[in-house]
């Protein structure tokens, strides 16, 4: 927090650390004003009395006052400061990681648990902590100094022991606290179910809100049960270790009256050992508090690092150094193509090659993608087939760098005259663009929901709107607000799919890749998208994901996926000839139209 802000940091731990030597000051204050009316007489003046009296309350004027104001200040400021820059860091590091750990489950679970770490707290409850062990050890010493030394002793006794049963239980506490994050994401997952717009429909049709309410309660009121049996045996085993405490300060209190050397102590000194005794033992759950909640976000600290060290998608580092590895995805200028080659466009766009291509998601017992070769020349507009879990969105996800292959490479060739070196598609910046079947609706602006294909265009509204001219669409005004739930309009699925379309254009990328982009439009539009998807691939290179055979006929060549593996390649006419995978699912998709 320092990094961010240095302010708040240094006032709250200045204040702090400037209350302790205030401390013995206002002890000796009191015994000074103790042994002075103890020792006054009528005939004597009072003026001593009231100048004691004067300077405590002018040194609590400054420990109320003077430190008291401006630790919460600081205090509430770095609060928000920590709640922040946890989660910046967090979401930062989410940004950075490959989308295959992004979307484990364990990974989840992780997330979820370094969610819990509290920036602040840990600063704030560390700083609390050496400015109360410097307190107890200022009081102890005072002891010292009057001989109470067996007290003293007997005080440390108690608070270690107290502090090591308190720490025993949070540790088990926290571990619980750590089994219970898959159930937390549930809970989470009910609730937004329960919330969004989105679900809201199927819900409401199917009459599911009072199963879903009763699975949310069931988890809720399960995950509670266990907590509250782990916090009872917690308490349970602070219970003699607390009662020692409380038995060991009753019996201080009367050492300083039954020890040897009592009688010769004055008013004012034992008013000061009584004051001493009392902030000690009183001050003992707030010392050993502190060392439970370090140890708490300890725990938690550490899966925090655990998160933050996960292996980043090399992708999108901003610096890399060249590695060298069996699974790749990288530029090649000179080599020949393997595999399936697709027949030649223009000699425009980006040369892809896939070689030898495996991937197996984590946890998997086998791989999703097989051996997988296949090569698009510049300028050809390529479509992929296949029936579903044939593992065409997966490639996808290969080929835009959004997944790191478990083995063999993809390779891209820019082969204009401003040659481009990319190590994929994900870092090509704006050399490629894509088209996916779930895309970002986002409930802004039309202007930032066009100019997501190319944020350096944001004011140009110009370019802004030629894109979605071209693109088909017939909104304007481009600051108007999209999304019901803010107030703004809510563009229909057609009109959606122009919308981002739109942003592909804006690009004006040398590849497209376009996955189920017609999934759920209605026959019109899904024939407007079509001519749509021809105009934005003249003279670029472009891959379609489709399961409509009939616009795949579009396409220069088609490649066949089946059970992740190549399956069959060539033109709508070559495939059909060979009645194999392509034209099983070509007639049998045309035998609904007869």
């Amino acid at each position: 927090m320092y990094r961010v802000e240095r302010k708040p940091v240094i006032v709250l731990a200045l204040t702090l650390l400037l209350a302790l030597p205030l401390l013995p000051a206002e002890l000796w204050f009191v015994k000074t004003l103790v042994d002075r009316i103890q020792q006054w007489s009528a005939p004597q003046p009072i003026g001593p009395i009231v100048a004691s009296a004067a300077w405590l309350a002018i040194l609590m004027g400054v420990i109320n006052i003077g430190l008291g104001v401006p630790i919460p200040m600081a205090q509430t400021r770095l609060n928000e400061i920590g709640a922040l820059e946890g989660q910046r860091l967090l979401l930062h590091k989410t940004a950075r990681l490959p989308l295959a750990s992004v979307e484990a489950p364990h990974v989840g679970d992780l997330r979820e648990r370094a969610m819990q770490v509290s920036i602040y707290e840990t600063f704030n409850t560390g700083i609390q902590m050496m400015q109360n062990v410097m307190r107890a050890a200022i009081l102890i010493g005072i002891m010292l100094v009057y001989g109470q030394t067996l007290p003293a002793v007997a005080v440390c006794a108690a608070a270690l022991l107290l502090a090591y049963v308190s720490g025993r239980s949070a540790e088990s506490l926290e571990k619980l606290n750590r089994m219970q994050a898959p159930n937390r994401r549930l809970l989470s997952y009910y609730a937004s179910l329960m919330t969004r717009r989105e679900a809201a429909k199927e819900i409401r049709l199917f009459g599911l809100g009072g199963l879903l309410a009763d699975r949310w309660k069931s988890s809720y009121e399960r995950q509670a049960d266990e907590t509250g049996k782990a916090v009872r045996a917690s308490e349970l085993r602070k219970i003699g270790p607390e009662l020692l405490s409380a038995l060991v300060g009753g019996l201080i209190v009367a050492m300083l009256v039954l020890l040897p050397g009592a009688s010769e102590l004055s008013a004012g000194d034992f008013s000061i050992l009584f004051m001493v005794v009392t902030m000690l033992v009183s001050q003992l759950p707030d010392l050993i508090g502190g060392g439970v909640i370090l140890r708490r976000q300890r725990l938690r600290w550490e899966d925090f690092r655990a998160y933050m060290e996960l292996e980043e998608d090399k992708d999108r580092r901003e610096e890399q150094e060249p590695v060298d590895s069996n699974a790749k995805i990288r530029t090649d200028v000179s080599s020949e193509a393997n595999g399936a080659v697709a027949s030649a466009g223009p000699a425009n766009g980006f040369l892809l090659q896939v070689r030898d291509l495996r991937f197996r998601y984590p946890g998997a017992l086998r791989d999703t993608i097989h051996d997988l070769s296949l090569t698009i020349p510049p300028g050809c507009t390529a479509a992929l087939v296949g029936e579903n879990g044939s593992g065409k969105s997966t490639l996808v996800k290969l080929l835009t760098g959004l997944y790191a292959p478990s083995a063999g490479e993809v390779v891209w060739r820019n082969v204009g005259r401003d040659a481009v070196e990319v190590k994929s598609a994900a870092s090509a910046g704006e050399s490629f663009s894509a088209v996916f079947q779930n895309f970002a609706k986002l409930q802004v602006t039309l202007r930032e929901n066009v100019a997501l294909g190319k944020l350096s265009a944001i004011r140009e509204d110009t370019a802004l709107q030629a894109a979605l001219q071209d693109a088909g669409s017939k909104l304007h005004g481009l600051d108007r607000q999209i999304g019901a739930p803010f107030g703004g309009i809510e563009p229909s699925g057609g009109e959606w799919q122009k919308i981002v379309t739109a942003r592909a254009l804006l690009r004006d990328a040398g590849f497209v890749f376009f996955d189920e982009p017609t999934a759920a439009l209605d026959p019109q539009a899904e024939k407007e998208a079509f001519e749509l998807f021809l105009r934005v691939t003249e003279g670029r290179s472009a891959l379609l994901v489709t399961h409509r055979l009939g616009a795949a006929k579009l396409a220069d060549t088609i490649f066949v996926l089946k059970d992740g593996r190549l399956a069959e390649q060539g033109t709508h006419e070559e495939l059909m000839r060979r009645d194999g995978e392509y034209s099983r699912m070509f007639r049998l998709q045309a035998r609904w139209y007869e």
